[in-house]
This record gives C-alpha cells, structure tokens and sequence, in this order.
C-alpha cells in the first residue's frame, strides 16, 4: 500500500461504524498514537469552542431580549411623558385664551365704568344745586351693576389663573396655587373695582320745585348764588376718583395682546433664561421699541386725569367748578415743575427724567456709528501726533542752530523753545486722548460675546472631528481584533494539519 494510500485513510478518520474502512483496519497498526492523541485533543477543544460559543449566543439572545424589553419600556415612557406634555401645552393655551378672554371683559366693564362716572359728575357740575336727577340715578346703577359684574369677573379670572399657575408648574390642586400673596390681591383687586358712586335715594318730584326756582333764577344767577350742600359733591367725588384706579386692567390687556407673550417660542425662550413675560418686561421692550410714542401716551394719560381731577375737586367763589382747561393749566403749574409746588412736583420730575432719558437714547451712536467714529478719532490724532513729533524735530533743530551761532538769548531761540515744549506736552495730551479712545472703543460685552460665539464654534467643530476619528480608530481596532483571531485560527488549523502529515512523511 502506498503512501498516498495512507494519507487518505488518515484524513478520512473517523469512519462510521456501519460501514467500516477497511483500509483504515489493514493500516491502523501502522499509525502512531501521538497522532491519535492529537486528533482527541482536538476534537476536545473543538467541543469546549461549540460549548462556549452555544453559551454566548445564549447570554446574547437574552442580552437582547432585555434591551428590546428596556427599549419598549422607554419608548411606552417616552409617549406617556410626550402625551402628557401635548395635554400640559394644550390646556395652557386654552386656559391662556380663557384668561385673555375674561380680562378683555373686564377691561371693558372698567372703561365703561370710568366714563359712565365722569358723565354722572359732568351732568352734576352743570346743576346749580348739585342734586341728584333720574339720569345721574340710572348712571349710578348702570355703574354699581358693570362693579358687581367686574367683581364676579375678577373672582373668574383668578380661578383660571391660578389653574393655568397650576399646569405650568405641574401641580394637581389649585388650592396649592393659592397664596397668601395671591389672595392678598385679590382682596385688593375686589376693593379697586368695587369703589363707585352708589345710587341713594329715587329722585322723584322731590327736587322738582327746587328745578322751578333754579330754571327762574338761571338769568339772575351771576348776581345771586344759589347754596348748595358741600357734603354732598365731594361724596361723589371722593367715590369715583379711585375709578381710575381700574386701569390697571389696561395694563393687563397689553400684556395679554403682546406679541412677546402670544408667542409660544418666545414663552420657551423666556421660560429657559429664567425671565418672567409680565407688563414690565413689556413695556421695558415697548419702551426700548416706541420711547416716543409710549412717553406721549404716559404724558396724555396723566395730564388728562390730572386735569380733570382737578376740574371736580376746586371750586370757584360762584359755587362753580372750574373749567377744564383752567384745570389743565392748573395742573401742568402745580404738579410740573414749573410753579411753587414741592412735593407735588415729582410727576413733572419723572416725566422730564423719562424725556431726557428718552431723548439721550436717541442721541447715541449704534455700535458701527461709534466704531466709525472712532476710528476717524484715532486717524486724526495719529495725524496730530505726527504733526506735533515733527514740530518737535523743528524746534529742536533750531535750537541747536541758534546755540551754535551764541543766540541763546535771542528772541527767536525763546519763542523755540517754547514752542518745542508746547509740542511736548500737546503729544502727551494726545497720547492720554488715545489711551481713553482706547478704553472707551474696548465696548466689552458685545466683542467678548462674539468672540465666545466664535470660540465655541470653532471648539464644536474639533470636539465632532475628534468623536469622528475616535468611533474611526475604535472600528480600525475592532477589525484588528477580527484580523488577529482570523489569523489564530488560521494558524491552529495549519499547526494541527502539520501534526497529522508529520507522522506520515516519518512512515
């Protein structure tokens, strides 16, 4: 039997027991038991890698199965939170809408109030008597009826807003949105908007014969004044002044129909630098926006309140409310700075203050004015200082002429001289005007924020290069891994191959 013949009963080791290799029985004797004993060990380890391998697949099907399991358990979360946010942000826009809704209302009711009491004590100063008449008594219900809705209305409002406090700020209850703080203005608000003149008594036919003698004596009235009851007027008065007080709803609705606040990325914006969308961040932006138009508003409103105020608070000899634009002159000389007053003063203070204010913010340069002007600034000095560094070199040389030909006396050396140190100090003058520009160009918050733009722009992108060459170099590795095990395995195949053939070539 040739080799040929041995070698391929060796490599068809093992043979089935039925049908049994005959030439492997015949040449059994001839093969080495170190071969034999090779090919167990490594059938052995053969069996270990399948146990191990049946193993880890095991640990990696239920791996899987746990992070699938974990996965549908964030995801079944993710859409709980994501519903539950989708209903937070509904409800708030519609408790917001409400909201805006009421107040409308209630600004209104609150205009409608104020003018219907201005009406009421116009119709009473235009009495010679002061009384009371059917239409000055319907006004005063009218009144006391828009009061007592207004006053439901608040109740109203503040229940949706301490609703819409609680949905912001994920609390179940509203009791728990009430505070003492808030309850306290509510109180308040209640007691601005239930001040009003209040209807008395029905005027029927008792002031009748009084209205005969005044119609009688309207001819003869500047001669003979007609007494009236002084503890009545200033009653209604006193009562419908604090009316004014209602605008503060005004303020409300400007809040409500800003842009700032109808906004919802602009909500989210305020909402993450922690800044709170209420009337004064509104009318500091309408303020930084409009300074004209909002001062002019401001100014009108106070002037015009103010005047009237005055209007039914003074009196003439005649018992005669003074006019109105008597009462505008009054008040512009009494509570302006231009009369004697001295405490009353101060609303002509505020409003020159907010003027000047105003108009000092129209007078400065924006950033690129200021860096123009400022660079023509620089131009010109660099120019003095070349200028004055060559009267320096000037001067210098003629007194170095005239002390060569003995004219140190002389007038021409003094007046030389003089000016070589006028030169001197007029290049440390301009030096000191640099170093100021200098400090004054060097703005600070604007460059130093856009140099953090740039800077962590410019960081961003090496922070993403270094991730990109970082997962790179992990799958450079994880395919040398593969490479090095391929190779392993490579070579155990040839070393066991080697080990059986050996034997062979020996027989």
């Amino acid at each position: 039997m040739t080799s040929v013949e041995h070698r391929s009963t060796v490599l068809n080791f093992p043979v089935s027991d039925d049908q049994p290799n005959t030439n492997h029985i015949e040449c059994s004797h001839k093969v080495p038991v170190k071969s034999v004993s090779i090919i167990s060990r490594h059938i052995s380890q053969l069996s270990l890698h399948s146990r191990r391998s049946s193993k880890q697949s095991n640990e990696t099907i239920s791996e899987n199965k746990l992070r699938q399991k974990s996965m549908q358990k964030r995801r079944s979360g993710k859409i709980l939170s994501m519903e539950l946010v989708s209903y937070r942000l509904s409800r708030r826009k519609k408790l917001h809408a409400k909201c805006r809704q009421v107040n409308d209302i209630m600004c209104a009711l609150g205009f409608l109030g104020i003018i219907l009491m201005i009406i009421d004590n116009e119709i009473t100063f235009a009495r010679f008597d002061h009384h009371e008449t059917i239409s000055t008594w319907l006004l005063k219900l009218t009144i006391t009826i828009s009061s007592m809705v207004l006053i439901g209305l608040v109740l109203y409002y503040h229940y949706y807003e301490i609703n819409l406090y609680c949905v912001n700020n994920s609390i179940e209850h509203w009791r728990v949105g009430l505070t003492g703080k808030r309850l306290l203005s509510i109180m308040l608000e209640i007691v601005i908007c239930s001040i009003h003149p209040i209807p008395r008594h029905f005027p029927i036919g008792q002031y009748s014969h009084d209205e005969r003698n005044i119609a009688n004596s309207t001819k003869n009235y500047q001669s003979t004044a007609i007494p009236i009851a002084l503890t009545y007027v200033p009653v209604d008065v006193a009562l419908g002044l604090p009316m004014f007080g209602r605008l503060y709803l005004c303020c409300r609705y400007i809040t409500f129909h800003s842009r700032l606040v109808r906004d919802t990325s602009l909500q989210s914006l305020g909402y993450l630098n922690k800044i709170s969308l209420d009337f004064i961040f509104v009318i500091k932006t309408y303020f930084q926006q409009w300074p004209i138009r909002c001062l002019v508003i401001f100014c009108t409103m106070v002037f015009l309140i103010g005047s009237w105020s005055l209007r039914a608070c003074d009196m003439i000899s005649e018992n005669e409310h003074i006019s109105i634009f008597a009462a505008m002159w009054l008040f512009i000389v009494t509570f302006t700075t231009v009369g004697v007053a001295t405490i009353a003063s101060i609303i002509g203070i505020l409003v020159s203050a907010l003027l000047i204010a105003v108009v000092s913010q129209k007078l400065i340069l924006s950033r690129w004015e200021r860096y123009v002007h400022n660079f023509v600034l620089n131009c010109e000095l660099a120019k003095a200082q070349k200028h004055q560094a060559a009267n320096i070199i000037i001067n210098a040389w003629k007194m170095w002429r005239l002390t060569k030909i003995h004219k140190y006396n002389s007038i021409e050396y003094i007046q030389s001289q003089q000016a070589f140190f006028k030169s001197i100090d007029g290049i440390k003058y301009i030096k000191k005007k640099q170093r100021k520009l200098n400090d004054n160009h060097i703005t600070g918050l604007p460059e130093l924020l856009m140099i953090q733009r740039d800077t962590s722009t410019v960081l961003d992108q090496s922070l993403e290069q270094m991730n990109t060459m970082k997962r790179k170099i992990d799958s450079v590795d994880e395919k040398l891994d593969a490479v090095n095990q391929t190779v392993h395995h490579i070579q155990n195949t040839l070393s066991l191959l080697l080990d059986r053939i050996t034997p062979l070539k020996r027989v």
